[in-house]
């Protein structure tokens, strides 16, 4: 009775632990998952046949009323979207004009990297196989906020 006890309170503390850090609800967007939300937000999406960094697929959207475009990856593995989120953080600097407070959160199946300066808001977001880049400006910050939301990134 008394390892029933020890056993159910060990998968109790795992599955809190998996709830409150968010691991358990981040899932990728398939390219036709993020086509039709993209779509339905108002945004056109066009894909790039030359997949910048050698993906599987890159996808632009973008909205005429938005200084900004969402920059979609796909990979054939998560060990490639690492490498990229690892050169887009390195490189963070390159997009910037002024210096930022960067924020990095990092999960069991996501990274996320905020970079925020006076005036520009950049999010570089990977879960998976996948990765999402956004350079806007702070003018925009929740409703990119907001998107990534929305698709639980």
């Amino acid at each position: 009775m008394k390892n029933k006890s020890v056993i159910l309170g060990i998968i109790i503390i795992v599955v809190v632990s998996l709830l409150t850090t968010g691991c358990a609800i981040k899932s990728a967007l398939s390219v036709q998952e993020f086509k039709d939300h993209m779509g339905a937000l108002g945004y056109s999406t066009t894909e790039d046949e030359k997949a910048l960094y050698e993906a599987k697929s890159y996808l632009v959207a973008s909205k005429s009323d938005v200084p900004y475009k969402i920059e979609f990856y796909e990979f054939e593995e998560k060990v490639e979207a690492q490498k990229v989120f690892k050169k887009y953080t390195d490189n963070i600097a390159d997009y910037l004009t002024t210096s930022s407070k960067n924020i990095k959160t990092t999960g069991a199946l996501f990274d996320k990297f905020v970079a925020k300066s006076d005036n520009e808001y950049i999010v570089v977001d990977r879960v998976k196989n996948t990765l999402i880049f956004i350079a806007g400006t702070v003018d925009y910050q929740e409703e990119i906020d907001s998107l990534l939301e929305d698709i639980n990134y």
